[in-house]
């Protein structure tokens, strides 16, 4: 499905901020209707097959799994384990930690320009960025 100019990186933005503000179930939604997918369940507590991981997809359930509260607000495990919920019900049924952990980095490298509007933690303008304005956050 492909996505508007500007559209996708607006989504990403807004739900780092929905999970960092404690709702993550809110960002699942924008992002499951930005792709045309249904969204997942999140549940607080691993099952037994994920009990050394900070979070986990299980596909069968369709459920994000995070050990705690806390992972339940960060928006790196979060997005993470939505990749491979995005993936999954794309057919594409094995997505890569590796790609995993880009999906959820580059949407926080989103927010994060958007929030500093493409400064350095100097003040210093980023030359290789634009300022993104007018995203619906």
């Amino acid at each position: 499905m492909p996505v508007e100019a500007g559209g996708e990186e607006a989504v990403l933005a807004r739900a780092v901020r929905l999970i960092l503000e404690g709702k993550p179930e809110e960002a699942l939604l924008v992002l499951s209707k930005h792709y045309g997918i249904p969204p997942p369940r999140l549940e607080v507590g691993l099952p037994k097959r994920c009990l050394h991981a900070l979070g986990c997809y299980v596909p069968s359930r369709r459920t994000i799994y995070v050990r705690s509260s806390a992972e339940y607000r960060d928006p790196f495990i979060i997005l993470h384990e939505y990749y491979h919920h995005l993936r999954w019900r794309r057919g594409k049924h094995r997505g890569t930690e590796k790609h995993a952990d880009q999906y959820a980095i580059r949407a926080i490298k989103i927010y994060n320009n958007i929030v500093t509007g493409g400064r350095d933690p100097h003040g210093k303008q980023q030359p290789h960025q634009a300022r993104r304005k007018n995203l619906d956050l």
